[in-house]
């Protein structure tokens, strides 16, 4: 069976529900899941790029997937705050440089924990 595209899956969903009363918020919910039921995922081009970025150098390491977050506004360097940042290594002294994830990369990191632990273990 031939996998539909995003703006087919949109188009058969506004077509059946066009008659059904609901406020915008429900609305785009009922969109955001009409897509994932077609296994897609609302993400910024921000994250999009990443993930091309990575598949297109088949890989990449540590130093320059940070330079890349930054770059593409998906992560900043702010001072490290034990109280407010939860990721730090046990190292780490307040005032050191940290990574600070933005709202998009953490969404996309949310969405795709399920989706990684799932492939993690066919993987193995």
């Amino acid at each position: 069976m031939k996998r539909k595209d995003p703006l087919t899956v949109l188009r058969d969903h506004v077509i059946a529900t066009d008659d059904q009363t609901g406020s915008p918020g429900m609305k785009a919910v009922d969109i955001e899941r009409a897509l994932e039921r077609a296994g897609f995922a609302i993400m910024s081009n921000e994250a999009a790029a990443l993930l091309a970025f990575i598949v297109s150098r088949r890989g990449i390491n540590e130093p320059v997937l940070d330079q890349v977050l930054i770059d593409l506004g998906l992560a900043h360097i702010v001072p490290y705050d034990p109280a407010q940042h939860t990721g730090g290594s046990d190292q780490m002294l307040p005032g050191d440089s940290y990574l600070k994830y933005s709202d998009a990369l953490s969404a996309v990191l949310e969405h795709g924990r399920v989706h990684i632990s799932a492939a993690s273990g066919k993987l193995q």
